[in-house]
This record gives structure tokens, sequence and C-alpha cells, in this order.
């Protein structure tokens, strides 16, 4: 986990010059990270167990909340690729989103696997096409 955040810290001070900025608290099923700067609000769940909850498959990173003040839209697709490249080495298989009103979905490709009052996307990271 600690190469991981070193990794998540580094892409994040080289695309928006934030040092250090992830706030991370472990849990029974992983981690999750929030970010809270200037220009950016996110909240990502790193689920290595999902013990079927909101039918997220195992190795899963979880975009909860992502809010870019700039480009939204390319910065999503961005931080995608970053995950796309990198979470593999440490095991991650998919890039879900959780209760989507923001449709970050539709940016990312992702397809529902649990629909309803709060619907879930996911697709495999090898298959993101960001």
């Amino acid at each position: 986990m600690v190469d991981l955040i070193l990794d998540f810290n580094l892409y994040l001070c080289e695309k928006f010059g934030y040092r250090n900025s992830c706030s991370v608290m472990q849990n029974a099923n992983g981690f999750c990270v929030n970010i809270s700067e200037r220009d950016l609000d996110c909240y990502i769940r790193f689920w290595e167990y999902s013990c079927g909850r909101g039918n997220f498959p195992d190795w899963s990173i979880i975009i909860v909340r992502s809010n870019f003040k700039k480009n939204q839209e390319e910065s999503l697709k961005d931080l995608a690729r970053f995950f796309k490249e990198y979470m593999p080495r440490y095991g991650y298989k998919y890039l879900c989103t959780e209760d989507d009103d923001h449709e970050y979905y539709q940016t990312l490709g992702l397809k529902c696997i649990m629909d309803g009052f709060c619907p879930n996307y996911a697709l495999a990271l090898k298959d993101l096409n960001v």
C-alpha cells in the first residue's frame, strides 16, 4: 500500500503540483484516499475485497467523488489512464464508480453492474479506452 500511495502522490504532484495531498484511511477491505485541494476534491476507495457489496468485483478502484475544478472531463480521463497504467502492478483490475450522480461512468465508458436507486458501474482496467 505504501508504494501505491507514493505513486499516487507523485502523480498528483506532477499533474497538479500538490505534494503529499492524499489522506489515507485503511479499512478491512483495503483503504480509502481523500484529496481536498484548491482545484481538486476526490474520494476514492481501493478495495482488495468487496465481499459482494454493490456488485463490485474484488480488486476494484472505486471513484466515489472526483471533482476537478478545471477541465473535469479531461482530468478524469487522465486519472483513469494513470490507474490503467500503474494500478495493475498492485493487483487492481477494475475501475468503478459508486452512486454516480455526476455520470463519471459516461466519461470513462464504464458498464452498469448494479441498477436501481444507487447504480454502480465498472470496467476492467485493461478494457478502459481513455
